[in-house]
């Protein structure tokens, strides 16, 4: 069942197909659509995908990947947002580098804070750097949560196996 509350016909589309088509299927979505809310939706649903193949394999690099060119090419703030959590919370680390970019140079603030906090979910204490240079952000709410974060990253530091510890919807 999805945490989020999915149209069903668009949901029962998807769900019901083998994995492997349902993947190919959210990718045609995510590539064609001119529908963000259909988009947003897919985004939700292939978040899923990573737990049903518990994180690892092929499936799950294939959803990385797919992933970051969400992030990457998306044309709405708000789903590009979207995958910046999916990201952190299937515990993507491969495409970090990914996150930090978006989170200094998404032209959407929204994106910028929400790829910064997710830096945090994820506790990519490597890009540190990477949110001090946020601090300097033109929008408020950008500044403010890359303030948050490095305080949060700080205590957490020394404390934290990535490999072994993720975060669950």
């Amino acid at each position: 069942m999805s945490s989020v509350n999915i149209p069903k016909e668009f949901d029962k589309i998807i769900k019901e197909l083998p994995l492997e088509e349902r993947i190919q299927k959210l990718e045609e979505v995510f590539k064609t659509s001119d529908d963000e809310s259909k988009r947003w939706d897919a985004v939700w649903i292939a978040g899923e995908i990573p737990v049903e193949v518990n994180l690892k394999g092929p499936l799950f690099e294939k959803m990385i990947d797919l992933f970051a060119w969400v992030l990457k090419n998306d044309s709405n703030d708000i789903v590009r947002h979207e995958v910046c959590y999916q990201i952190a919370a299937r515990n993507m680390r491969r495409i970090i580098p990914d996150l930090a970019h978006a989170a200094n140079y998404d032209v959407s603030p929204l994106v910028r804070h929400e790829a910064t906090e997710c830096l945090m979910i994820i506790r990519a204490t490597e890009q540190m750097d990477a949110i001090e240079k946020s601090l300097h952000d033109k929008n408020e709410s950008v500044r403010n949560t890359a303030r948050l974060v490095l305080k949060r990253m700080q205590r957490y530091k020394s404390k934290f196996n990535a490999k072994s510890e993720w975060v669950s919807i």
